[in-house]
């Protein structure tokens, strides 16, 4: 059940949202390669004058040979010190459910989980199992890369608010980090929780209070239908520490500021961006009988009026569901980005989470 493979996590990390594990260790090690490098061609170079090696080559190629050396060293100590400087990131996945806090067991607010689950499914029968926790429904996630001290914003409509998080990792070392969250539904605050500590790879559950963020299931003549229920807020975050260069799915990956064409426009040290927030999001209709699974990632300009144009999609698992989804995110509508309290043009990155449980 526990797993640290990407490509395992690939229906519930979504392939945009997620942070490719993998790839950040072989980087990390091709840098310890480089750095082993240095240190041993430091003392053969000493070694080859002390003997008077020297003597047998040109004064050109032990020349270059010094050089090398002390450009390894001091690159080897110049990459060090970055390091010790806290130049790590990380990618974290939140994970967002509801729960029956009446009908489940008490809950801690802050709990270890003792694996890492590759579903929402599975994630969900293994809270259930181990905790008590009554009628767990998973309602959306999003992975982002963020370096120390970075915030981010979520915003999600849940029946008529905005469920809003922010997460901000305050400190980060190279084996755990150290969170601050905060959730809230309107104005009514869920779930705030200061110098919250994972490991990378671990995942930590955090419970939240009730509000009327909850929805409540059901076959109607035209399919699944929902009505607002009041429930408790159940989250999950799963960090994975990186060097702060290899960080994917950056706030600036979700959204950017463009010009009415799609063209970037750049931003200064003293401006100001806020990106867009989902007001109403359009379901993706589903073929009588159809199951289908993973996800599909999409990317669209946002404009001020808050409507969606220029869709096209950046992953999806099966090239027959594009036109749906395409069709369902244009329907989409934001509250647009802002650049310095003004409406703008923005990209937007959605993805939309195919899987679809069992309704009773």
């Amino acid at each position: 059940m526990k797993t640290k493979s990407q490509k395992d996590r690939s229906e519930f990390l979504n392939t945009e949202f997620s942070f490719h594990r993998r790839d950040a260790k072989n980087a990390e090690e091709a840098q310890s390669n480089v750095f082993e490098l240095c240190e041993t061609s430091a003392p053969l170079c000493v070694s080859a004058i002390e003997k008077g090696i020297g003597g047998s080559i040109s004064k050109l190629a032990l020349t270059l040979i010094l050089l090398s050396t002390v450009y390894c060293l001091l690159s080897t100590s110049a990459q060090a010190q970055l390091l010790k400087q806290n130049d790590y990131g990380v990618g974290v996945t939140v994970a967002v459910y509801q729960f029956d806090e009446a009908r489940s067991k008490t809950v801690s607010k802050v709990n270890t989980l003792k694996v890492t689950a590759s579903t929402p499914e599975e994630e969900i029968e293994y809270i259930q199992r181990n905790f008590g926790v009554e009628d767990l429904k998973f309602r959306y996630v999003r992975t982002i890369g963020l370096r120390e001290g970075e915030a981010f914003t979520d915003s999600q409509p849940m029946n008529e608010k905005q469920f809003v998080f922010i997460i901000t990792p305050r400190i980060i070392s190279k084996s755990e980090v150290t969170f601050d969250f905060v959730a809230k539904y309107g104005e009514q605050i869920l779930l705030e929780a200061k110098s919250v500590t994972a490991g990378s790879y671990e995942t930590v559950m955090l419970r939240g209070e009730r509000g009327d963020f909850g929805v409540k299931e059901f076959k109607g003549p035209d399919g699944v239908e929902t009505v607002p229920e009041k429930r408790s807020l159940l989250v999950t975050l799963t960090p994975t520490v990186q060097t702060a260069r290899s960080l994917q799915n950056k706030p600036s990956d979700i959204s950017r500021p463009t010009d009415q064409f799609g063209s970037k426009v750049e931003l200064g040290e003293s401006d100001t961006f806020v990106i867009p927030a989902i007001i109403n999001r359009a379901p993706l209709k589903f073929a009588t009988g159809s199951r289908p699974k993973g996800s599909i990632t999409l990317q669209c300009i946002v404009t001020p009026d808050g409507t969606v144009t220029n869709v096209r999609v950046l992953d999806s698992p099966d090239p027959a569901l594009n036109p749906k989804a395409i069709e369902a995110f244009r329907q989409y509508r934001f509250s647009p980005a802002k650049l310095n309290g003004r409406a703008t043009y923005a990209t937007f990155r959605e993805t939309i989470i195919l899987s679809k449980p069992d309704i009773p």
